[in-house]
């Protein structure tokens, strides 16, 4: 059974074994799964310091948190805490490290299923990469060190990170739903529907821009791309990557 409260949780711990009479050390880890209610209009909020972030959208009023912590030493392993505060209209998700951190602290990565509409407005990473998949809400996000991919959007996004790229992909735009793509030391890749009509802005220091639509300006301080448009509103900058953006049929997969 699932529970519905909230848990600091570690869970099945993996020992280190002998195989064929040589000492083979295996990472320690403990597992997390545990079911929360939460409405489709509902918001998440997650932080993770070390660690990837999967996010995927299911058509349920429940959030599904998974979680795998890993450690090469069993010490650290046990300063790692997943904890989840459930709420009403929020749920909360960190991980939390108590005592001295050594200097590989444990790594804890999330899988997290969440209603297709939620509102996820605070997903903060430092130390990993985060993926979404199949949502239909606003979403803001930001990594330190790490990529983003999100793919089959359908609301408001504002991604970002300073050392890895950004993909997004859309099934469906509006004027409502500015988009907004960022990173520092990385590459950005966009594809939205093909009749979106954007209001575009894009630009770079290096690394170029490639574009279904409108024309390449050379700045003194880079590549620019500016397309006028009645739709959607996009704004596409980095400083090192290139830039591309698509126009497509059938979003990527």
């Amino acid at each position: 059974m699932f529970k519905r409260q909230a848990v600091w949780a570690v869970l099945l711990p993996a020992v280190a074994g002998n195989v064929l009479l040589a000492s083979v050390i295996r990472p320690s880890q403990t597992e997390f799964r545990h079911l929360y209610a939460l409405p489709s209009n509902g918001r998440v909020v997650i932080e993770n310091a070390y660690g990837d972030v999967s996010i995927t959208g299911w058509d349920r009023d429940e959030v599904l948190v998974e979680a795998t912590t890993r450690s090469t030493d069993a010490k650290s392993l046990g300063d790692a805490l997943v904890v989840v505060e459930p709420s009403a209209e929020l749920l909360s998700i960190h991980t939390q490290y108590a005592g001295s951190q050594s200097r590989q602290p444990a790594s804890v990565e999330y899988r997290i299923t969440v209603p297709r509409g939620v509102n996820l407005q605070e997903i903060k990473l430092t130390n990993g990469g985060l993926s979404l998949n199949g949502l239909a809400g606003p979403v803001k996000a930001s990594a330190v060190n790490g990529s983003i991919t999100a793919l089959q959007l359908g609301g408001q996004a504002d991604l970002s990170t300073i050392n890895g790229g950004v993909v997004a992909s859309f099934q469906s735009v509006s004027r409502a739903n500015p988009i907004s793509l960022t990173s520092v030391n990385g590459a950005i890749r966009l594809s939205i529907p093909h009749a979106a009509g954007p209001a575009l802005t894009a630009s770079n220091l290096s690394g170029g821009i490639a574009s279904d639509i409108g024309r390449v300006s050379r700045t003194g301080h880079g590549e620019r791309l500016v397309v006028k448009g009645s739709g959607v509103q996009i704004r596409l900058r980095n400083v090192n990557g290139g830039i591309a953006i698509h126009f497509h049929q059938h979003p990527w997969t």
